[in-house]
């Protein structure tokens, strides 16, 4: 394998691993936030998340919070790729030049919250 492949390859590796974290992470913030004291190991979600029909430490409340916490990252990071698909698309198509341009199109309510953030 040449040095491009090899190092293409621990990319797509480190990338992988990154988005795994930063899944797991909003899982567990989720979980914490609706389980409090029921909260499980660290470790136990992880396994649940990678191999949910193994046998599992976790109750059948903390798989659906779980689960559920693990559908509402992967339904906001559809939206937020969805997003990114448009604005490219109205930017090629000259409708919008800009980020707040597009904001202001599609999400007129967002784009007056972060103008009210920049503000203060």
């Amino acid at each position: 394998m040449n040095l491009f492949g090899a190092r293409q390859k621990q990319l797509l590796s480190f990338l992988t691993a990154n988005a795994e974290r930063e899944t797991l992470d909003y899982v567990l913030q989720g979980m914490k936030e609706v389980l409090g004291d029921e909260m499980p190991e660290e470790d136990a979600v992880r396994a649940y998340l990678q191999d949910p029909d193994e046998p599992i430490s976790l109750s059948t409340e903390q798989q659906i919070v779980a689960l559920d916490k693990l559908l509402e990252c992967a339904e906001v990071n559809l939206r937020t790729l969805c997003d990114l698909i448009r604005y490219q698309q109205l930017k090629d198509a000259r409708v919008v030049n800009s980020v707040e341009e597009f904001l202001r199109l599609v999400r007129p309510d967002a784009a007056r919250d972060i103008q009210e953030e920049d503000a203060d």
